[in-house]
């Protein structure tokens, strides 16, 4: 749901800058989960200054907080543009500079500038979107282990029910279910063709939902829908004790956290920050930061809170 709510999130998020940081448009390096590159020429080395988005959901909030507090500690001038709506929206501002970075999801961002690019493992697709984000007028910086990925999820009631623990399950009875998720879930490839194509799969009713975690939750909670499309490291899986059922056959692509900065903009310092917290931005550290913020602490707070306790505030 992160790439629709990213779609239909759509302007999801938004990282967004102010002024032209220098000559260098080339993605950085990646140390971390994917092989390392060399950038095409030397980023600018003043800290410059940058307005980073947010998506409008709570986990991109707190995304575009964490990386802004680390990029001003490196003397970089920083807004934060939260809530900004849809991917159009917010790839829109990206592109005519009133924003300038967005904390993104690399499969996701991916599928968007490049629909049904096959790559599906970290590396891969990693790889590929540092060439199709600067074909784009983009650059990516390294991208974080954290993965929030797309899930089917039910209730454990449905999955003790019909036996289900894969996706794969579904088909024999998915036609007397409904599946809830945002609109655009209807059209992305990893969306409802996948489910047909790849595992045969085809609910009875589709029921569009407002791309907000709360909004689906509920949802599935009060039997609205049967089956929803729910980010993994949503704090109700737990909370609500919902069963993610697996995906063998991979269509959801790696959906790793990865900044996405509009070209010119990225400077030394800001790669250099925004590198070291995605090092240490693990999927179990994410699920732990999202479940503070689903108890109600401010997105910001939690931010400066972690940023703190990794000495990087």
């Amino acid at each position: 749901m992160k790439r629709l709510l990213a779609l239909t999130i759509g302007a999801a998020a938004v990282l967004a800058a102010c002024g032209k940081a220098g000559s260098s448009d080339a993605p950085v390096t990646h140390s971390g989960a994917a092989a390392s590159s060399v950038a095409a020429a030397p980023l600018p080395t003043a800290p410059g200054s940058v307005t980073i988005g947010s998506a409008d959901f709570p986990e991109n909030e707190l995304l575009a907080d964490i990386y802004a507090d680390a990029l001003r500690a490196k003397g970089v001038k920083v807004s934060v543009h939260a809530n900004i709506g849809e991917r159009p929206a917010y790839l829109a501002a990206l592109r005519e500079g009133s924003i300038g970075a967005i904390p993104e999801y690399s499969g996701a961002i991916l599928d968007w500038l490049d629909k049904g690019n096959p790559a599906r493992s970290p590396a891969d697709v990693y790889t590929q979107l540092r060439t199709v984000a600067a074909a784009n007028g983009f650059a990516v910086t390294n991208y974080a282990p954290a993965q929030d990925v797309d899930s089917i999820t039910v209730t454990k009631a449905t999955a003790t029910k019909y036996h289900l623990t894969s996706i794969a399950d579904l088909k024999s009875v998915a036609s007397k279910l409904s599946l809830g998720a945002p609109a655009p879930f209807q059209t992305v490839s990893y969306g409802t063709p996948a489910l047909a194509k790849t595992y045969g799969v085809t609910f009875g009713r589709f029921v569009p939902l407002a791309p907000t975690g709360s909004i689906t939750q509920v949802a599935l909670r009060n039997g609205t829908v049967d089956a929803a499309d729910i980010f993994s490291t949503d704090p109700s899986i737990l909370k609500d004790d919902f069963a993610s059922l697996t995906d063998p056959q991979h269509i959801f692509a790696a959906e790793n956290v990865v900044p996405l900065f509009k070209r010119g903009i990225l400077t030394q310092p800001m790669a250099e920050a925004a590198n070291t917290v995605s090092a240490r931005l693990t999927t179990g550290v994410l699920t732990t930061l999202d479940t503070k913020v689903a108890a109600g602490t401010d997105p910001a707070t939690v931010a400066s809170e972690w940023l703190t306790q990794q000495g990087l505030a």
